[in-house]
C-alpha cells in the first residue's frame, strides 16, 4: 500500500511538473515580438511547425540532429571530451538501467521473452550499466570539485539532483549484495516455491555467497553433489551465479562477517524502501531539477536546428515570429549553466 501511494504521488507531481515547464515554453516572454502573441497563438504556431516538419525534407535533419546531438551528444563532445565521457556514463547507464531493471516488466520483457533478472546476460548488464552510471557521475563530480573549469555554475538544486542519483544507484548496489548473502531471502524462496534440501542450502553457501546459521563450511563433496542436482532441478533456471553481478557480489563479500547480524535487523527490507524512496523522490523532483534537461535541451536542439534549416530553405521569412518568441523561451529553459557560451562570446551576462 505503502509503495503504491508513494509510486502514485510521485508520478503525480512529476507529470505536473512537467507540464508545468512545458507551460513555460509558451507563457514566458522574451524579445521584442514576445507581446504580440499569447500563450494559446504560440501554442498553434508550434504545431503548425510540427507539422511542417512531419511533411518536409526537413524530417531528415530531425533525425540526424536526434542521433547525432541528442543520444551522441557531438556538440559536447566538439567542446570537451571528459565532459562528454562523464555525460555519456550518466545518460546512457541511466537510460539503460531504467529500461532494463525499473521498467523490466513493461519494457524488458516485451523485447526478450526469457528476460529473468537474475539470470545471465541481465544480471551482469544491471551491474555493468550501473558502473557506467556511477562512473559518469563521478567524472562530473570530479569534474565540478577539482577541475572546476571557467564559468561553470553550480546551484544546491545540482547538489541535491547528484545526491539523490547516488543514493539510488549505491542502495541498490548494497540491496543487492544484502541479499545475496540473506537467509531470510534465501527461506523466503524455499516457501514461496514448496522445497526444503539442507544439501542444496550447503550448496548455495559454497557456490553462491549465502551466509546461513544453519548450514557451516567445510561441507561433505557428496552433500555438496547432491546439492548441485537439486540447483539445477529448483534453481538454475532463475539463477545464475552471483560473481557476475559483480558490483553486488563484491558489496557481499565485504559485508558477509555482519551478515547474519544486518539480516536479522531487517536490513534487506530498509534498503528496499531507501531505494525505491528515492526513486520516488528522484522522479517527482526531476522536473524542478538540473535533470529536467534531459528533456528541454533534446527539444530545444532538435526545434534549433530544424527551425536553422526553415529559414536557410526561405531567409526572407526569418521564421514564425511566435516561434521564435517560444524558442527563446525553450533555450533558457534548457540552458545548463555550463559557461560554454562565455567562452565564445565577448558579452557575458
Amino acid at each position: 500500500m505503502f509503495f503504491d501511494i508513494t509510486l502514485y504521488g510521485s508520478l503525480t507531481i512529476f507529470l505536473a511538473g512537467t507540464l508545468w515547464r512545458a507551460w513555460r515554453w509558451f507563457s514566458i516572454r522574451i524579445g521584442p515580438e514576445a507581446s504580440d502573441f499569447s500563450a494559446g497563438q504560440r501554442m498553434i504556431s508550434a504545431l503548425k511547425g510540427i507539422a511542417a516538419v512531419l511533411f518536409s525534407r526537413r524530417l531528415l535533419t530531425f533525425f540526424k540532429t536526434l542521433l547525432l546531438d541528442v543520444f551522441f551528444q557531438a556538440g559536447i563532445l566538439r567542446e570537451d571530451l571528459p565532459r562528454w565521457l562523464a555525460h555519456m556514463g550518466i545518460f546512457f547507464g541511466f537510460l539503460l538501467l531504467l529500461l532494463m531493471h525499473a521498467l523490466e516488466d513493461t519494457v524488458a520483457l516485451a523485447l526478450f521473452p526469457d528476460y529473468v533478472s537474475t539470470l545471465n546476460p541481465y544480471l551482469f548488464l544491471r551491474n555493468f550499466f550501473g558502473a557506467v552510471l556511477l562512473l559518469g557521475a563521478a567524472a562530473a563530480l570530479v569534474r565540478r570539485i577539482r577541475v572546476r573549469p571557467p564559468r561553470l555554475f553550480t546551484s544546491a538544486a545540482d547538489g541535491w539532483a547528484m545526491a539523490i542519483l547516488f543514493v539510488i544507484v549505491i542502495s541498490g548496489f548494497l540491496l543487492e549484495g544484502v541479499k545475496i548473502t540473506s537467509h531470510s531471502a534465501y527461506k523466503g524462496m524455499e516457501e514461496e516455491y514448496y522445497w526444503e534440501d539442507e544439501d542444496l542450502e550447503a550448496f548455495w553457501v559454497e557456490e553462491y555467497g549465502l551466509v546461513s546459521p544453519d548450514a557451516k563450511p567445510p561441507f561433505d563433496a557428496e552433500a555438496l553433489d547432491r546439492g548441485r542436482e537439486a540447483h539445477a532441478d529448483y534453481c538454475a533456471d532463475c539463477h545464475s551465479r552471483p560473481q557476475w553481478a559483480f558490483l553486488g557480489y563484491g558489496t557481499s563479500r565485504a559485508i558477509r562477517p555482519a551478515a547474519s547480524a544486518l539480516d536479522r535487523a531487517g536490513l534487506p527490507d530498509f534498503l528496499w524502501t531507501i531505494h525505491f524512496l528515492a526513486c520516488f523522490i528522484g522522479l517527482a523532483y526531476l522536473p524542478f531539477s538540473k535533470f529536467f534537461h534531459a528533456f528541454s535541451s533534446p527539444v530545444s536542439l532538435l526545434v534549433d536546428r530544424v527551425g536553422d534549416e526553415a529559414i536557410r530553405d526561405d531567409p526572407s521569412t526569418r521564421g514564425d515570429p511566435a516561434n521564435r518568441v517560444t524558442r527563446r523561451a525553450l533555450a533558457l529553459d534548457a540552458c545548463v549553466h555550463c559557461g560554454t557560451c562565455s567562452e565564445h562570446c565577448s558579452v557575458r551576462p
